[in-house]
């Protein structure tokens, strides 16, 4: 009687058993088969019904994914294994060269910006407030900043660019935006430029704090981030 209420239950194990075994089988199967790696993207296609590891899965279709993907791999002929195999190693070899090329652009723009710092000088001379007025076809509120500028630098400049925040006495950032300045200057010069006009936001906060904090209690940090000097040369942050 306990044999024939258990009778089911191990033949359905074995079932599972069985459905399992051939599921690793496929599985073994497809990874030591051997394919011409030109056809990889239809022997993957072909394929669909074979259950990889997620890892295993996403490697081979970054794999079919990269343009002229043949191309790259050491042999016409390989196994899915050792085409898993390259994957593994041609992604960690990606992911050091991204970390080297991030590494020296990060000391390239270091390097520039310690040249970049000291050439110009931004200062904020003036803040206005532009209420609207209909009655002279003002329909919105403006906030008026005129900037001057100075060339600290030993070399002539054509014209540059930079990000200026305005900060509270707490240091706290009030507002902030990139600025470009075509106005040439000498070494030693100092030049000022019509306002810039800052069209009101009445629900933007940073508008707000702009609008409503006196210009004796802002700082204003620049910093360059481009140069063109008027004998074409250039420093940037952004262009190698």
């Amino acid at each position: 009687m306990h044999a024939s209420r258990w009778t089911p239950f191990v033949v359905c194990a074995g079932l599972v058993g069985a459905v399992l075994s051939g599921c690793r089988s496929r599985e073994d199967a497809f990874r030591t088969s051997r394919v011409p790696v030109a056809r990889l993207d239809s022997v993957l296609a072909a394929a669909d019904s074979v259950r990889l590891p997620l890892g295993e899965a996403r490697a081979l279709l970054a794999v079919v994914a990269e343009s002229g993907f043949a191309s790259k791999l050491p042999h016409d002929t390989m196994t899915i294994a050792e085409i898993l195999v390259w994957a593994g190693a041609e992604h960690a070899r990606k992911q050091v060269a991204e970390a080297a090329a991030k590494a020296a652009e990060r000391a390239r723009q270091d390097s520039v910006r310690k040249l970049l710092e000291p050439l110009l000088a931004v200062t904020v001379v003036k803040k206005t407030y532009l209420p609207r007025n209909p009655d002279a076809e003002q329909y919105e509120d403006y906030i008026s900043l005129g900037f001057a500028y100075q060339n600290k630098g030993a070399k002539p400049v054509r014209a540059f660019q930079g990000d200026a925040t305005f900060l509270d006495t707490f240091g706290d950032s009030i507002y902030s935006a990139h600025l470009k300045v075509d106005l040439p200057l000498v070494p030693g010069q100092a030049r000022r430029e019509p306002a810039r006009i800052v069209r009101v936001n009445p629900f933007r906060l940073a508008h707000q704090r702009l609008r409503d904090t006196p210009l004796d209690k802002m700082k204003l940090v620049w910093e360059t981030t481009d140069v063109v000097f008027a004998d074409g040369s250039r420093l940037s942050l952004t262009a190698p």
